[in-house]
């Protein structure tokens, strides 16, 4: 990713509200690179910690 497409999807991604949204765009967003490595003959970028996961609704506490 370039500098800008970088700040681009770290403000994106601070803007969600919900888990959802955040893990449909986190989908899209891998596919992406996936494909730009694959164009360029680069190995797929290997699945990192869901940055999605502040989002998610704790557990019931019982």
């Amino acid at each position: 990713m370039t500098p800008e497409e970088r700040v681009a999807h770290q403000a994106r991604i601070r803007g969600f509200t919900s888990y959802e949204a955040c893990h449909a765009y986190r989908q899209e967003h891998h596919q992406l690179m996936v494909a730009r490595a694959s164009e360029k003959g680069l190995a797929a970028p290997a699945g990192r910690r869901d940055f999605c996961d502040h989002l998610r609704q704790p557990a019931p506490r019982r």
